[in-house]
């Protein structure tokens, strides 16, 4: 059994604004007049890969970007307005990984977010309480599925790959972990939390 689970956040604790994997972007163009395809040319692509592995900050690149999509939007704004409707929590994961800890496991998320959200779902939408801690690719300067993240979050949590098991949504990051000898098994909500790891008796 391993005795460390890392479990990612959004796709799989994190389920957009409704919990069906709606974007939290979705109502963006009639709720502050920004379009979503605007907003991913002129910051997601260019800007997210430095700003989620902590090379950047994000509202010095949110505050470049809206110099061109709105007069009136801010960057606090729209970072209020995203991260209130990319909030949509799974609680009946949150029950398993109660029951996991309380069976002598410990459960971090592991997950691509840069700082401020980071710290929005761990304080703003009390996961904390849920958790043992997080590892995300801002704060390690890696992210999913490069190596580097999954070395770096060995380090980070002090449990050799071969104790810990990662539950995460995308193929590629499953792919990784394996690679890196950590034991990975792919999230489709199809099954429980711990259904998924084989705790059907807890």
């Amino acid at each position: 059994m391993s005795k460390c689970l890392m479990l990612d956040v959004d796709g799989v604790l994190i389920n957009g604004r409704d919990g069906y994997g709606q974007s939290w972007s979705a109502s963006l163009k009639d709720d502050l007049g920004i379009a979503p395809e605007r907003l991913q040319e002129c910051f997601f692509q260019p800007h997210w890969p430095d700003v989620v592995t902590g090379r950047k900050g994000l509202i010095d690149a949110l505050d470049l970007c809206l110099r061109h999509l709105s007069d009136t939007v801010t960057a606090e704004c729209l970072l209020q307005y995203w991260f209130r409707n990319d909030a949509c929590i799974d609680e009946t994961i949150l029950t398993d990984c109660r029951i996991l800890r309380n069976n002598g496991m410990l459960v971090f998320l592991a997950t691509n977010q840069e700082h401020l959200r980071a710290r929005y779902i761990m304080e703003n939408l009390g996961i904390r309480d849920h958790v043992d801690g997080m590892v995300y690719s801002a704060g390690l300067g890696a992210r999913k599925p490069d190596a580097a993240f999954f070395e770096a979050a060995v380090a980070a949590c002090g449990f050799p790959a071969s104790d810990i098991t990662l539950i995460d949504d995308t193929a590629a990051n499953v792919e990784a972990a394996l690679a890196a000898g950590w034991d990975a098994r792919r999230w489709t909500g199809e099954k429980t939390l711990r259904e998924l790891l084989a705790f059907d008796a807890l």
